[in-house]
Protein backbone atom coordinates (compact mmCIF):
# COMPACT_ATOMS: atom_id res chain seq x y z
CA UNK A 1 0.00 0.00 0.00
CA UNK A 2 2.74 2.48 0.82
CA UNK A 3 4.52 1.78 -2.31
CA UNK A 4 1.43 2.43 -4.68
CA UNK A 5 0.91 5.73 -2.69
CA UNK A 6 4.45 6.57 -3.58
CA UNK A 7 3.84 6.06 -6.86
CA UNK A 8 0.62 7.80 -6.98
CA UNK A 9 2.39 11.02 -5.65
CA UNK A 10 4.97 10.76 -7.66
CA UNK A 11 2.85 10.53 -10.53
CA UNK A 12 0.36 13.14 -9.46
CA UNK A 13 4.07 15.61 -8.63
CA UNK A 14 5.60 14.71 -12.15
CA UNK A 15 1.20 15.60 -13.79
CA UNK A 16 1.82 18.88 -12.02
CA UNK A 17 4.83 20.10 -13.01
CA UNK A 18 3.99 18.99 -16.78
CA UNK A 19 0.34 20.72 -16.52
CA UNK A 20 2.61 24.11 -15.72
CA UNK A 21 4.50 23.67 -18.94
CA UNK A 22 1.86 22.84 -21.08
CA UNK A 23 0.00 25.96 -21.13
CA UNK A 24 1.25 29.59 -20.95
CA UNK A 25 -2.01 31.11 -20.95
CA UNK A 26 -1.53 33.36 -17.25
CA UNK A 27 -5.16 31.08 -16.55
CA UNK A 28 -3.44 28.94 -13.23
CA UNK A 29 -6.75 27.23 -11.64
CA UNK A 30 -7.47 26.59 -15.30
CA UNK A 31 -4.48 24.92 -15.59
CA UNK A 32 -5.10 22.84 -12.36
CA UNK A 33 -8.18 22.28 -13.17
CA UNK A 34 -7.30 20.86 -16.36
CA UNK A 35 -5.05 18.13 -14.48
CA UNK A 36 -7.11 17.00 -12.23
CA UNK A 37 -9.85 16.30 -15.02
CA UNK A 38 -6.95 14.55 -17.15
CA UNK A 39 -5.18 12.67 -14.43
CA UNK A 40 -7.48 12.39 -11.39
CA UNK A 41 -9.33 9.45 -12.53
CA UNK A 42 -6.32 7.77 -13.63
CA UNK A 43 -4.83 8.00 -10.08
CA UNK A 44 -7.89 6.59 -8.19
CA UNK A 45 -6.93 2.72 -9.35
CA UNK A 46 -3.02 3.51 -8.82
CA UNK A 47 -3.77 4.34 -5.44
CA UNK A 48 -6.73 1.41 -4.33
CA UNK A 49 -9.35 4.20 -4.36
CA UNK A 50 -8.63 7.59 -4.28
CA UNK A 51 -12.11 8.88 -4.85
CA UNK A 52 -12.25 12.97 -3.85
CA UNK A 53 -8.98 13.00 -6.40
CA UNK A 54 -11.61 11.84 -9.03
CA UNK A 55 -14.61 13.82 -7.89
CA UNK A 56 -12.27 17.03 -7.23
CA UNK A 57 -11.70 17.30 -11.05
CA UNK A 58 -15.24 18.38 -11.17
CA UNK A 59 -15.19 20.56 -8.66
CA UNK A 60 -12.27 22.48 -10.10
CA UNK A 61 -13.61 22.61 -13.21
CA UNK A 62 -16.76 23.91 -12.17
CA UNK A 63 -14.58 26.92 -9.95
CA UNK A 64 -12.03 27.53 -13.20
CA UNK A 65 -14.28 29.79 -14.33
CA UNK A 66 -14.06 32.47 -11.41
CA UNK A 67 -10.93 31.79 -10.48
CA UNK A 68 -8.91 32.42 -13.93
CA UNK A 69 -10.87 35.73 -13.47
CA UNK A 70 -9.92 36.70 -10.13
CA UNK A 71 -8.43 34.25 -8.10
CA UNK A 72 -8.88 36.12 -4.96
CA UNK A 73 -12.26 34.04 -5.22
CA UNK A 74 -10.87 30.92 -4.58
CA UNK A 75 -13.04 30.51 -1.02
CA UNK A 76 -16.18 31.09 -2.85
CA UNK A 77 -15.47 29.12 -5.71
CA UNK A 78 -14.45 26.60 -4.59
CA UNK A 79 -17.22 26.55 -1.66
CA UNK A 80 -20.38 26.78 -4.84
CA UNK A 81 -18.59 23.95 -6.51
CA UNK A 82 -18.49 21.56 -4.01
CA UNK A 83 -22.47 22.82 -2.59
CA UNK A 84 -23.37 21.63 -6.13
CA UNK A 85 -22.14 18.83 -5.90
CA UNK A 86 -24.74 15.40 -5.03
CA UNK A 87 -22.31 14.20 -2.98
CA UNK A 88 -18.37 12.67 -3.01
CA UNK A 89 -19.51 8.98 -2.02
CA UNK A 90 -22.56 6.69 -1.99
CA UNK A 91 -25.07 7.62 1.00
CA UNK A 92 -25.87 4.66 3.48
CA UNK A 93 -29.18 3.00 3.03
CA UNK A 94 -32.00 3.30 6.16
CA UNK A 95 -30.50 0.28 8.61
CA UNK A 96 -26.70 1.44 7.95
CA UNK A 97 -27.80 5.32 8.52
CA UNK A 98 -29.59 4.23 12.36
CA UNK A 99 -26.35 2.58 12.80
CA UNK A 100 -24.05 4.63 12.13
CA UNK A 101 -26.08 7.41 14.65
CA UNK A 102 -26.34 5.19 17.37
CA UNK A 103 -22.64 4.42 16.94
CA UNK A 104 -21.90 8.08 16.94
CA UNK A 105 -24.53 8.78 19.73
CA UNK A 106 -23.65 5.55 22.29
CA UNK A 107 -24.35 7.79 25.76
CA UNK A 108 -27.72 8.96 24.62
CA UNK A 109 -30.17 5.72 25.38
CA UNK A 110 -33.19 8.06 24.24
CA UNK A 111 -31.70 8.08 20.67
CA UNK A 112 -34.10 5.89 19.09
CA UNK A 113 -34.79 6.78 15.45
CA UNK A 114 -38.04 5.27 14.15
CA UNK A 115 -39.98 6.53 10.99
CA UNK A 116 -36.59 7.20 8.92
CA UNK A 117 -36.53 8.23 5.46
CA UNK A 118 -35.52 5.20 2.99
CA UNK A 119 -33.46 7.82 1.30
CA UNK A 120 -31.56 10.89 2.06
CA UNK A 121 -33.16 14.09 1.96
CA UNK A 122 -29.57 15.60 1.34
CA UNK A 123 -26.43 14.42 0.45
CA UNK A 124 -23.57 16.85 1.34
CA UNK A 125 -19.77 16.40 0.83
CA UNK A 126 -19.36 13.60 3.40
CA UNK A 127 -22.34 13.84 4.87
CA UNK A 128 -26.41 12.67 4.09
CA UNK A 129 -29.69 13.83 5.60
CA UNK A 130 -32.53 11.90 6.85
CA UNK A 131 -35.79 12.45 8.61
CA UNK A 132 -37.04 10.34 11.45
CA UNK A 133 -38.63 10.68 14.79
CA UNK A 134 -37.56 10.84 18.22
CA UNK A 135 -40.75 9.38 20.19
CA UNK A 136 -43.04 11.70 18.82
CA UNK A 137 -40.90 14.24 18.12
CA UNK A 138 -40.32 14.89 14.06
CA UNK A 139 -36.75 15.55 13.36
CA UNK A 140 -34.09 16.13 10.78
CA UNK A 141 -30.74 13.97 11.20
CA UNK A 142 -27.37 14.97 9.69
CA UNK A 143 -24.51 12.31 9.98
CA UNK A 144 -21.01 13.13 8.87
CA UNK A 145 -19.39 9.74 7.38
CA UNK A 146 -16.65 8.91 9.57
CA UNK A 147 -15.30 6.91 6.38
CA UNK A 148 -15.93 9.41 4.10
CA UNK A 149 -14.16 11.60 6.48
CA UNK A 150 -11.05 10.15 7.07
CA UNK A 151 -10.84 9.07 2.91
CA UNK A 152 -11.41 13.36 2.13
CA UNK A 153 -8.76 14.20 4.71
CA UNK A 154 -6.68 11.42 3.21
CA UNK A 155 -6.90 12.03 -0.37
CA UNK A 156 -6.63 16.19 -0.22
CA UNK A 157 -3.46 14.97 1.85
CA UNK A 158 -1.75 13.48 -1.03
CA UNK A 159 -3.34 16.28 -3.37
CA UNK A 160 -1.48 18.53 -1.04
CA UNK A 161 1.82 16.25 -0.97
CA UNK A 162 2.07 16.60 -4.73
CA UNK A 163 1.33 19.92 -5.33
CA UNK A 164 4.50 20.77 -3.12
CA UNK A 165 6.34 18.29 -4.54
CA UNK A 166 5.81 20.07 -8.15
CA UNK A 167 6.92 23.59 -6.56
CA UNK A 168 9.53 22.23 -5.05
CA UNK A 169 10.99 20.97 -8.93
CA UNK A 170 9.65 23.75 -11.24
CA UNK A 171 9.41 27.15 -10.94
CA UNK A 172 7.16 27.43 -13.31
CA UNK A 173 4.80 25.22 -11.30
CA UNK A 174 5.70 27.51 -8.41
CA UNK A 175 4.42 30.11 -10.22
CA UNK A 176 0.75 28.34 -10.64
CA UNK A 177 0.22 27.91 -6.95
CA UNK A 178 -0.89 24.69 -7.25
CA UNK A 179 -0.57 23.83 -3.52
CA UNK A 180 -2.55 27.06 -2.69
CA UNK A 181 -5.75 25.67 -4.25
CA UNK A 182 -5.84 22.36 -2.73
CA UNK A 183 -5.64 24.20 0.61
CA UNK A 184 -8.28 26.02 -0.33
CA UNK A 185 -10.62 23.48 -1.18
CA UNK A 186 -9.61 21.77 1.87
CA UNK A 187 -10.50 24.33 4.37
CA UNK A 188 -13.83 24.42 2.57
CA UNK A 189 -14.45 21.04 3.15
CA UNK A 190 -13.37 21.17 6.42
CA UNK A 191 -15.64 24.46 7.26
CA UNK A 192 -18.46 22.73 5.40
CA UNK A 193 -18.30 19.16 7.33
CA UNK A 194 -17.91 20.72 10.85
CA UNK A 195 -21.33 19.75 12.45
CA UNK A 196 -20.77 21.54 15.45
CA UNK A 197 -20.03 24.65 14.27
CA UNK A 198 -23.14 24.78 12.04
CA UNK A 199 -24.98 23.86 14.58
CA UNK A 200 -23.81 26.79 17.07
CA UNK A 201 -24.82 28.99 13.76
CA UNK A 202 -28.17 27.52 13.15
CA UNK A 203 -28.61 28.86 17.48
CA UNK A 204 -27.41 31.66 16.60
CA UNK A 205 -29.63 32.48 13.66
CA UNK A 206 -32.83 31.35 15.10
CA UNK A 207 -32.11 33.52 18.12
CA UNK A 208 -31.33 36.13 15.83
CA UNK A 209 -34.65 36.18 13.91
CA UNK A 210 -37.13 34.92 16.10
CA UNK A 211 -39.15 37.89 15.81
CA UNK A 212 -38.80 37.59 12.54
CA UNK A 213 -42.23 36.52 10.53
CA UNK A 214 -40.99 35.69 7.12
CA UNK A 215 -38.61 33.04 8.10
CA UNK A 216 -38.73 29.49 10.60
CA UNK A 217 -35.78 28.63 11.90
CA UNK A 218 -35.81 25.27 13.26
CA UNK A 219 -34.32 24.32 16.31
CA UNK A 220 -31.33 22.67 17.44
CA UNK A 221 -31.57 19.25 19.59
CA UNK A 222 -28.32 20.04 21.31
CA UNK A 223 -29.06 16.60 23.06
CA UNK A 224 -28.81 14.29 20.32
CA UNK A 225 -25.51 16.64 18.40
CA UNK A 226 -22.11 16.22 18.98
CA UNK A 227 -18.57 16.21 16.06
CA UNK A 228 -20.85 13.59 13.90
CA UNK A 229 -24.56 14.13 14.09
CA UNK A 230 -26.53 17.33 14.22
CA UNK A 231 -30.60 16.74 15.12
CA UNK A 232 -33.29 19.65 14.71
CA UNK A 233 -36.63 19.60 14.82
CA UNK A 234 -38.26 18.87 11.63
CA UNK A 235 -40.91 21.38 9.46
CA UNK A 236 -43.19 19.99 7.13
CA UNK A 237 -41.90 21.74 3.88
CA UNK A 238 -42.53 21.98 -0.40
CA UNK A 239 -40.30 23.47 -2.36
CA UNK A 240 -40.72 27.32 -3.27
CA UNK A 241 -40.96 26.20 -7.15
CA UNK A 242 -43.76 23.86 -6.51
CA UNK A 243 -46.84 26.36 -7.20
CA UNK A 244 -49.27 23.80 -7.29
CA UNK A 245 -48.67 22.23 -3.58
CA UNK A 246 -48.22 26.07 -2.63
CA UNK A 247 -51.91 26.67 -3.84
CA UNK A 248 -53.25 23.38 -2.34
CA UNK A 249 -52.10 24.62 0.79
CA UNK A 250 -53.54 28.18 0.26
CA UNK A 251 -50.12 30.01 -0.08
CA UNK A 252 -49.52 32.41 -3.09
CA UNK A 253 -46.51 31.64 -4.34
CA UNK A 254 -45.83 35.45 -6.33
CA UNK A 255 -46.52 36.57 -2.79
CA UNK A 256 -43.75 34.21 -1.78
CA UNK A 257 -41.37 35.07 -3.85
CA UNK A 258 -41.42 38.54 -3.02
CA UNK A 259 -40.64 37.70 0.43
CA UNK A 260 -38.06 35.65 -0.93
CA UNK A 261 -35.63 38.24 -2.39
CA UNK A 262 -36.36 40.97 0.18
CA UNK A 263 -35.62 38.30 3.25
CA UNK A 264 -32.66 37.89 0.94
CA UNK A 265 -31.71 41.46 0.80
CA UNK A 266 -31.80 42.27 4.45
CA UNK A 267 -30.37 38.80 5.73
CA UNK A 268 -26.91 39.46 3.65
CA UNK A 269 -26.79 43.15 3.99
CA UNK A 270 -28.80 43.55 6.96
CA UNK A 271 -27.81 40.82 9.23
CA UNK A 272 -24.80 40.03 7.28
CA UNK A 273 -25.37 36.01 6.70
CA UNK A 274 -25.77 34.17 3.26
CA UNK A 275 -28.04 31.11 3.72
CA UNK A 276 -28.40 28.48 1.20
CA UNK A 277 -32.44 28.22 2.12
CA UNK A 278 -32.88 31.61 0.32
CA UNK A 279 -31.37 30.75 -2.68
CA UNK A 280 -33.75 30.42 -5.57
CA UNK A 281 -32.78 26.70 -6.35
CA UNK A 282 -33.08 25.38 -2.52
CA UNK A 283 -36.19 27.29 -1.27
CA UNK A 284 -38.58 25.81 0.60
CA UNK A 285 -42.16 26.79 2.40
CA UNK A 286 -43.65 25.66 5.75
CA UNK A 287 -46.72 24.10 5.71
CA UNK A 288 -47.14 23.59 9.43
CA UNK A 289 -50.11 25.63 10.94
CA UNK A 290 -47.24 27.49 13.41
CA UNK A 291 -45.04 28.52 10.57
CA UNK A 292 -47.44 28.15 7.37
CA UNK A 293 -45.93 30.48 4.09
CA UNK A 294 -42.42 31.42 6.30
CA UNK A 295 -39.18 30.04 4.35
CA UNK A 296 -37.75 27.40 6.30
CA UNK A 297 -34.08 27.87 6.86
CA UNK A 298 -32.45 24.44 7.33
CA UNK A 299 -29.38 23.48 9.46
CA UNK A 300 -28.13 21.08 6.79
CA UNK A 301 -27.85 24.15 4.21
CA UNK A 302 -24.53 25.95 3.70
CA UNK A 303 -24.63 28.85 5.57
CA UNK A 304 -21.81 31.51 5.78
CA UNK A 305 -21.69 34.69 8.22
CA UNK A 306 -19.62 38.12 7.67
CA UNK A 307 -17.77 39.81 9.85
CA UNK A 308 -19.74 43.35 10.46
CA UNK A 309 -16.90 45.21 8.53
CA UNK A 310 -17.81 43.41 5.48
CA UNK A 311 -21.68 44.07 5.69
CA UNK A 312 -21.26 47.41 6.07
CA UNK A 313 -18.66 47.71 3.36
CA UNK A 314 -21.48 45.93 0.99
CA UNK A 315 -24.21 48.32 2.13
CA UNK A 316 -22.38 51.54 2.03
CA UNK A 317 -20.68 50.49 -1.41
CA UNK A 318 -24.00 49.56 -3.17
CA UNK A 319 -25.63 52.97 -1.57
CA UNK A 320 -22.97 54.97 -3.16
CA UNK A 321 -23.06 53.13 -6.36
CA UNK A 322 -26.91 53.69 -6.35
CA UNK A 323 -26.51 57.74 -5.50
CA UNK A 324 -23.87 57.66 -8.09
CA UNK A 325 -21.17 58.60 -5.76
CA UNK A 326 -17.92 57.02 -6.68
CA UNK A 327 -15.74 59.01 -4.30
CA UNK A 328 -17.45 57.61 -1.25
CA UNK A 329 -16.99 54.20 -2.76
CA UNK A 330 -13.42 54.80 -2.85
CA UNK A 331 -13.35 56.19 0.64
CA UNK A 332 -14.97 52.83 1.87
CA UNK A 333 -12.42 50.67 0.34
CA UNK A 334 -9.51 52.72 0.93
CA UNK A 335 -10.67 52.19 4.85
CA UNK A 336 -10.28 48.10 4.74
CA UNK A 337 -6.83 48.46 3.17
CA UNK A 338 -4.40 51.03 1.62
CA UNK A 339 -1.05 50.55 -0.69
CA UNK A 340 1.81 50.31 0.43
CA UNK A 341 4.07 51.66 -2.19
CA UNK A 342 2.67 54.83 -5.26
CA UNK A 343 -0.62 55.52 -3.04
CA UNK A 344 -1.99 58.68 -5.10
CA UNK A 345 -1.82 56.21 -8.39
CA UNK A 346 -3.80 53.31 -7.10
CA UNK A 347 -6.41 55.78 -5.08
CA UNK A 348 -6.65 57.16 -8.56
CA UNK A 349 -7.22 54.22 -10.08
CA UNK A 350 -9.48 52.58 -7.39
CA UNK A 351 -12.00 55.62 -7.73
CA UNK A 352 -12.28 55.02 -11.87
CA UNK A 353 -13.02 51.79 -11.07
CA UNK A 354 -16.21 52.81 -8.77
CA UNK A 355 -16.67 55.71 -11.09
CA UNK A 356 -17.23 53.59 -14.14
CA UNK A 357 -19.42 51.01 -12.36
CA UNK A 358 -21.61 54.20 -10.86
CA UNK A 359 -22.04 54.89 -13.84
CA UNK A 360 -24.40 51.40 -14.76
CA UNK A 361 -26.55 51.87 -11.11
CA UNK A 362 -26.95 55.21 -10.40
CA UNK A 363 -30.13 56.14 -12.51
CA UNK A 364 -33.23 54.07 -13.47
CA UNK A 365 -32.53 54.31 -16.99
CA UNK A 366 -29.35 52.75 -16.61
CA UNK A 367 -30.75 49.94 -14.45
CA UNK A 368 -32.85 48.77 -16.59
CA UNK A 369 -30.34 47.14 -18.85
CA UNK A 370 -28.45 45.44 -15.66
CA UNK A 371 -29.40 43.41 -12.72
CA UNK A 372 -29.10 43.05 -9.01
CA UNK A 373 -26.89 40.46 -9.21
CA UNK A 374 -24.25 42.81 -11.38
CA UNK A 375 -24.82 45.03 -8.20
CA UNK A 376 -22.84 43.08 -6.18
CA UNK A 377 -20.75 42.21 -9.12
CA UNK A 378 -19.50 45.24 -9.39
CA UNK A 379 -19.41 45.56 -5.07
CA UNK A 380 -16.78 42.77 -5.48
CA UNK A 381 -14.75 43.95 -8.41
CA UNK A 382 -12.88 47.06 -7.20
CA UNK A 383 -11.96 44.66 -4.22
CA UNK A 384 -10.40 41.94 -6.09
CA UNK A 385 -8.78 44.28 -9.10
CA UNK A 386 -7.65 46.18 -6.16
CA UNK A 387 -6.79 43.84 -3.42
CA UNK A 388 -4.71 46.01 -0.57
CA UNK A 389 -5.58 43.84 1.95
CA UNK A 390 -6.38 40.29 3.22
CA UNK A 391 -9.85 42.10 3.93
CA UNK A 392 -10.58 43.34 0.09
CA UNK A 393 -10.07 39.53 -0.69
CA UNK A 394 -12.87 38.28 1.68
CA UNK A 395 -15.44 40.94 0.83
CA UNK A 396 -14.64 40.72 -2.85
CA UNK A 397 -15.20 36.70 -1.97
CA UNK A 398 -18.45 37.64 -0.02
CA UNK A 399 -19.42 39.62 -2.67
CA UNK A 400 -19.60 37.09 -5.83
CA UNK A 401 -21.24 34.66 -3.22
CA UNK A 402 -24.21 37.17 -3.09
CA UNK A 403 -23.89 37.95 -7.12
CA UNK A 404 -24.59 34.32 -7.75
CA UNK A 405 -27.20 33.90 -5.33
CA UNK A 406 -28.96 37.06 -6.48
CA UNK A 407 -28.71 36.06 -10.24
CA UNK A 408 -30.90 32.75 -9.22
CA UNK A 409 -33.20 34.75 -7.82
CA UNK A 410 -33.57 36.98 -10.58
CA UNK A 411 -34.77 34.39 -12.87
CA UNK A 412 -36.61 32.52 -10.98
CA UNK A 413 -38.67 35.83 -10.01
CA UNK A 414 -38.95 36.58 -13.94
CA UNK A 415 -40.04 33.11 -15.08
CA UNK A 416 -42.83 32.53 -12.20
CA UNK A 417 -43.55 35.79 -10.97
CA UNK A 418 -42.66 38.57 -13.95
CA UNK A 419 -44.31 41.62 -12.43
CA UNK A 420 -42.15 41.70 -9.05
CA UNK A 421 -40.02 44.51 -9.66
CA UNK A 422 -36.33 42.86 -7.60
CA UNK A 423 -34.59 46.14 -8.46
CA UNK A 424 -37.69 48.08 -6.44
CA UNK A 425 -37.41 45.81 -3.37
CA UNK A 426 -33.45 46.01 -3.49
CA UNK A 427 -32.90 49.68 -3.40
CA UNK A 428 -35.77 50.02 -0.65
CA UNK A 429 -33.54 47.59 1.53
CA UNK A 430 -30.55 48.94 0.61
CA UNK A 431 -31.38 52.56 1.45
CA UNK A 432 -33.10 51.65 4.76
CA UNK A 433 -30.07 50.08 5.59
CA UNK A 434 -27.76 52.67 4.47
CA UNK A 435 -29.94 54.99 6.65
CA UNK A 436 -29.88 52.81 9.29
CA UNK A 437 -26.09 52.87 9.48
CA UNK A 438 -25.73 56.52 10.34
CA UNK A 439 -28.77 56.74 12.66
CA UNK A 440 -28.34 58.23 16.25
CA UNK A 441 -29.13 54.41 17.72
CA UNK A 442 -25.99 52.84 14.78
CA UNK A 443 -23.76 55.61 16.31
CA UNK A 444 -24.55 54.79 19.75
CA UNK A 445 -23.87 51.32 19.37
CA UNK A 446 -20.54 52.01 17.35
CA UNK A 447 -19.42 54.36 20.03
CA UNK A 448 -19.88 52.16 23.17
CA UNK A 449 -18.43 49.50 20.95
CA UNK A 450 -15.36 51.22 20.31
CA UNK A 451 -14.92 52.37 24.23
CA UNK A 452 -14.12 48.87 24.75
CA UNK A 453 -11.02 49.08 22.84
CA UNK A 454 -9.86 52.81 24.18
CA UNK A 455 -8.06 51.17 27.44
CA UNK A 456 -5.90 49.07 24.36
CA UNK A 457 -5.55 51.93 21.62
CA UNK A 458 -5.37 54.82 23.50
CA UNK A 459 -1.71 54.48 24.82
CA UNK A 460 -0.54 53.53 21.17
CA UNK A 461 -2.06 56.72 20.17
CA UNK A 462 1.05 58.43 19.86
CA UNK A 463 3.21 55.78 17.87
CA UNK A 464 1.03 55.53 15.52
CA UNK A 465 0.04 59.41 14.80
CA UNK A 466 4.25 59.33 14.42
CA UNK A 467 4.22 56.39 11.93
CA UNK A 468 1.39 57.68 9.78
CA UNK A 469 3.41 61.01 9.50
CA UNK A 470 6.27 59.31 8.02
CA UNK A 471 4.40 57.19 5.76
CA UNK A 472 3.12 60.73 4.30
CA UNK A 473 6.36 62.18 3.94
CA UNK A 474 7.60 59.22 1.96
CA UNK A 475 4.61 58.92 -0.17
CA UNK A 476 4.90 62.66 -0.53
CA UNK A 477 8.65 62.43 -1.54
CA UNK A 478 7.56 59.46 -3.73
CA UNK A 479 4.72 61.49 -5.63
CA UNK A 480 7.37 65.20 -6.46
CA UNK A 481 10.33 63.50 -6.84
Amino acid sequence: MFVRRLATLWRLGQAFVHESHHVDDGAAMTRVARFFATHGARAAPLAAGVPALSQLSRVLENASGALARHPVLAETAVRVALDEMDGLFTPYDAPRFRAACAAALPATPAFELTHLSDVPLRSGVAEQTHTARIGEMPVRVTLLRADARAELEDDLDLAFAAASFAERRSAKARDMHPSQWVRRARESVDAMIDLRQRAADQSYLRFRLRDDARLAVPEVLWDYCNDAVLTTRAIRTVALSDADALASCGIEQAGVIATLIEAFFEMALGVGVYHAGLDAAGARISIEPATRGQIVLEADNPLMIFAAHEREFMVGVSHALLQGDHKAAARMHLEHGRPQTHATHHEVRVESTYRREAERFASAHARRSVGVAQLFGAIGKAPAEHMFSAAHGRIASRAMLLSRSAERIECMAQEIAPDIDVWKIARKVILRLAADQFSLRSLAAHFAHEATQWPHTLPRWPALIAKRAAASQRTRGTVFR
